[in-house]
């Protein structure tokens, strides 16, 4: 998920709350969060906007503890992470846990990278939305979200790295398992 980046000065604005600044970083910011929550869980219209309300009411009250000299993506990712997990733990008959993972410890990192290259004609197939949207429902969270930073927000590993601290070693092997999966579960 991409924060549009914001000036210091504006920054500051938000961090003495200012509405005029509040109202900005909203416009700008809530279509980025409804894609994201559309992309990555089979939500109610009402569930997602629950979700965007609760996120941008905690961020109106923490956003004057804003230390100016961290980064301000990953403050606001933070926030919003905990927002949606706040609202899964609330509707425990719905799925999600960043607990949830497929990894195998007994399998070596090297043995389970394959070659994207190898799976760009793949992606480039034509899918109906409801096919992606169930099949990236297979794959966990953590798995999910790389996903979808790397292929449909076209991010780096080293800014997946930043984003998510987690290695790019990390985020290769899971790229690779949720791809190997992917296209097991949309080409049987």
């Amino acid at each position: 998920m991409t924060i549009i980046s914001f000036d210091e000065a504006f920054l500051l604005l938000l961090i003495q709350q200012d509405s005029w600044a509040y109202n900005t970083f909203y416009l700008k910011t809530v279509d980025i969060f409804f894609r994201y929550l559309k992309s990555n869980f089979f939500l109610s219209q009402e569930d997602a906007e629950d979700i965007i309300a609760d996120f941008y009411v905690k961020f109106w009250t923490a956003v004057k503890k804003y230390d100016i000299s961290q980064s301000f993506s990953a403050y606001v990712r933070t926030i919003f992470k905990n927002t949606v997990k706040d609202f899964f733990k609330k509707h425990k008959d719905l799925p999600f846990s960043d607990l949830d993972s497929d990894d195998d410890e007994s399998e070596h990192f090297e043995d389970s990278l394959v070659d994207e290259t190898e799976f760009e004609d793949f992606l480039q197939q034509d899918f109906e939305l409801d096919q992606i949207m169930e099949a990236m429902q297979s794959l966990d969270s953590l798995s999910r979200e790389i996903i979808f930073l790397r292929y449909i927000e076209d991010r780096s590993y080293s800014e997946i790295e930043e984003q998510l601290l987690i290695s790019q070693d990390t985020i290769r092997q899971r790229i690779s398992r949720a791809l190997k999966k992917l296209k097991e579960l949309l080409n049987p």
